[in-house]
């Protein structure tokens, strides 16, 4: 068998075999700092997460943090941004599309709510936080998660399938639902038991799911 190509191909002129363009050394650079400021919003929160110390914790210095992110806010946001993307590809690579309407949505309700439990919603939660009585914080932030509330229901839409995202109320319902979970997720961290909320989470998966049939029904008839 002979070996894969990209074995056998010479390193394109101007680039010694294994060496990194200057591309992906900054892309490694960037993913360094950005990782490093999510690991420092988990452990220590927003007002322990200076831009020294996640120089310090990514080993970088602090000319590549201000190349990359001239300011904290930059960072910060920067950060749950990247963490996002991330979550966002694992959910639509890891959940089948396989199954029948109500199967699906269970599906993408559960995975929504798996991220409200993670580093990208106690990272996020730093942020809105601090964004209270940071201005400029606040600016970028609320910029942000809008950009991130439309990516948020076109993955919701295209996990739950286009049964459920077809319905009338679906859009609305998807809100409700984020709030929802952003309010069982808060409760977690005073109360560790699960048990209560994933009784209460499964009644609410119930009740999306019969609300959106009803709503189908309705335009079935009109």
């Amino acid at each position: 068998m002979s070996p894969p190509a990209t074995l056998t191909q010479p390193a394109p002129k101007g680039r010694a075999s294994g060496r990194r363009t200057q591309e992906e050394r900054s892309a490694s650079t960037r993913g360094r700092l950005l990782d490093a400021t999510i690991e420092s919003l988990v452990e220590v929160g927003y007002a322990g997460t200076s831009t020294t110390a996640v120089c310090a914790r990514a080993g970088l210095s602090r000319g590549a943090q201000l190349h990359h992110f001239p300011t904290k806010a930059d960072l910060v946001i920067g950060a749950v941004a990247h963490l996002a993307k991330r979550r966002a590809a694992e959910l639509v690579a890891e959940l089948p599309r396989s199954g029948s309407a109500d199967e699906r949505l269970a599906r993408a309700l559960d995975a929504i709510w798996a991220s409200f439990s993670g580093p990208l919603f106690y990272a996020a939660l730093e942020l809105w936080v601090a964004s209270r009585s940071d201005r400029e914080l606040r600016q970028s932030l609320v910029r942000f998660e809008r950009h991130v509330g439309r990516a948020m229901a076109s993955l919701f839409a295209e996990l739950a399938g286009p049964d459920s995202a077809g319905a009338r109320d679906f859009r609305a319902l998807l809100e409700l639902t984020f709030h929802v979970m952003r309010g069982m997720a808060l409760q977690r961290i005073l109360r560790d038991d699960d048990t209560e909320r994933r009784r209460l989470f499964e009644l609410w998966k119930r009740l999306v799911s019969e609300s959106l049939g009803r709503a189908q029904g309705r335009e079935k008839r009109s």
